[in-house]
């Protein structure tokens, strides 16, 4: 009986401690589950950020590529700009130099009429003069830089 007693002690002993190894397995089961479980949430991150990343990527390349276009543009809108200017400015030079040409004709005109007291060449070349002075150069400028505004005027379009 001593025997008996001491083999079924035995065997308690090895049932709880093949229990307690039994235990010990599935909580090493559970503990690697959960690590397998926190892998696969990192794996997620990692993916759900490499995707932000691209996307970011992305939107970077697509505004550069914006950024070149404006470049573009602006250099094209200045070159226009200066364009416009340069033409203007000779404009400007050729009208008023033709206008000062005229002028001095009509005064040397003016000079020679009143030193032989022609009077009907003295109103002759005061009305020239007085056509000339009336009519503002300043609106023939309006007129040419309106038509870099007209997209029909292929010839001013730089």
């Amino acid at each position: 009986m001593i025997e008996q007693d001491y083999q079924e002690e035995q065997y308690q002993e090895g049932v709880t401690s093949q229990g307690d190894k039994m235990l010990a397995r599935m909580e090493m089961v559970n503990n690697i589950a959960d690590q397998v479980n926190q892998l696969g949430n990192m794996a997620s991150n990692v993916a759900s950020t490499a995707e932000r990343v691209a996307d970011l990527y992305a939107e970077c390349k697509r505004v550069e590529a914006q950024t070149e276009q404006v470049k573009a543009w602006s250099q094209v809108e200045i070159a226009k700009t200066i364009a416009k200017y340069k033409s203007c400015q000779e404009f400007m030079y050729h009208t008023f130099g033709e206008r000062d040409k005229a002028l001095t004709k009509h005064y040397d005109l003016l000079d020679k009429a009143i030193a032989g007291n022609d009077k009907e060449l003295i109103i002759a070349a005061l009305r020239g003069i007085g056509g000339i002075v009336t009519k503002s150069p300043l609106e023939d400028l309006e007129q040419f830089a309106k038509l870099y505004e007209d997209t029909s005027q292929t010839l001013l379009d730089f």
